[in-house]
């Protein structure tokens, strides 16, 4: 079953617990990243890459069973154009081909550890109990946010973005950067700060966008 009653705080552990598996100098020190190391280190499953829509709207899959599934020849759809069955094994993790074209690591990172942590947190439950043998992530899971009312899989979807924002962005180093940089408190409708945000995040290896909801979250800046 799903755990449901995970709180923030035994989400940051969970991510933290693994980031010391993979590389414990990454909780005082921000280094280069290669997510698909966390993979062959800590979960030992397949990964590839393919295009799973030609509309990127789905950036990741988990396949918590073994199976068939469809995949594009290309990211953008052309008339005539047809997907093609691929055979995948259990607990493979595929990310759509787009995300490593981009000029930035910073979507690709999120994702993979997004769907690092559906292996990490619920594995278990979706292997015994959920009839589909894949676990989709699309554009909207990403940008979830922790609401009053979530569905069971809204809440997995919350408890991975929140496990890989805690693991690429560890709270402890990210508010003693915070400290140092800001005097520990940032304000995003000050350009300088909106600046900041952005040197945080390549710092980081994490888009922009996470970095802003992580220092949100955290109470590290307001709007």
């Amino acid at each position: 079953m799903i755990h449901y009653n995970y709180s923030p705080h035994q989400l940051e552990e969970k991510a933290l617990e693994l980031l010391k598996q993979f590389d414990s100098e990454r909780l005082t020190k921000t280094k280069p990243l290669d997510v698909y190391a966390v993979i062959e280190k800590c979960l030992d499953v397949p990964y590839d890459w393919k295009y799973l829509t030609p509309n990127q709207s789905i950036l990741g899959m988990t396949a918590f069973k073994a199976g068939t599934l469809w995949v594009w020849p290309e990211s953008y759809y052309e008339e005539g154009m047809l997907p093609t069955k691929i055979y995948v094994k259990e607990g493979t993790i595929l990310i759509d081909g787009s995300l490593t074209e981009l000029p930035e690591r910073g979507a690709e990172n999120f994702t993979v550890m997004h769907e690092v942590f559906h292996q990490v947190l619920h594995t278990r439950c979706f292997r015994h109990s959920n009839p589909d043998y894949t676990h989709c992530t699309t554009r909207d899971a990403l940008k979830n946010g922790k609401r009053q009312s979530m569905t069971p899989l809204e809440i997995c979807e919350y408890q991975a973005n929140t496990c890989a924002a805690a693991f690429l962005m560890p709270k402890p180093l990210l508010i003693e950067k915070v400290n140092r940089y800001a005097g520990g408190r940032l304000h995003l409708k000050s350009y300088a700060d909106y600046l900041l945000v952005k040197n945080l995040a390549e710092e980081f290896s994490v888009s922009p966008t996470a970095m802003k909801f992580r220092l949100l979250n955290l109470g590290l800046a307001d709007q």
